[in-house]
């Protein structure tokens, strides 16, 4: 399932208006229109969104199939310290940036912009989440595994 269906299966199940969920996340009913339709949100409103619902970013975008799935441990995020956790995880996998990059049709200018303390779009660390079998929530700091 792709984000939209999931955050419009959280608002149905949840007996919200689209209204109350984007007044209750902070940002616009527009906003809400628009990932409703389709758009992938910002980290900080996709981690708003997780918390709002009490559910892990890889069940917010189709990764995890069961809501309680990760345990997150923050609720914050932290994103200075992305790239040790990311460079963690590739040297348990045993994979180079250069493999994922080329599995994962991701330029290797970005790797070198994470280094500097750049942060990948949420649909990007989706991609890097399955491929290197970890969270979204612990790439980014909100669980320990």
């Amino acid at each position: 399932m792709s984000f939209s269906e999931i955050l419009n299966d959280l608002i149905i199940d949840n007996g919200l208006t689209k209204r109350q969920v984007a007044i209750k996340c902070k940002i616009t009913t527009s906003q809400m229109t628009s990932f409703l339709r389709g758009a992938i949100p910002s980290i900080e409103t996709a981690v708003r969104i997780a918390n709002y619902f009490s559910c892990s970013l890889n069940y917010l975008m189709g990764i995890d199939e069961y809501k309680d799935q990760t345990k997150i441990t923050n609720e914050e995020y932290d994103l200075e310290n992305f790239f040790d956790r990311y460079n963690r995880v590739l040297e348990l996998n045993k994979i180079s940036h250069w493999r994922l990059c080329q599995n994962l049709e991701i330029s290797e200018s970005n790797i070198r912009g994470w280094k500097r303390g750049a942060v990948p779009k949420l649909d990007t660390l989706a991609k890097i989440s399955s491929y290197l079998n970890c969270s979204i929530d612990y790439l980014l700091g909100r669980a320990k595994n």
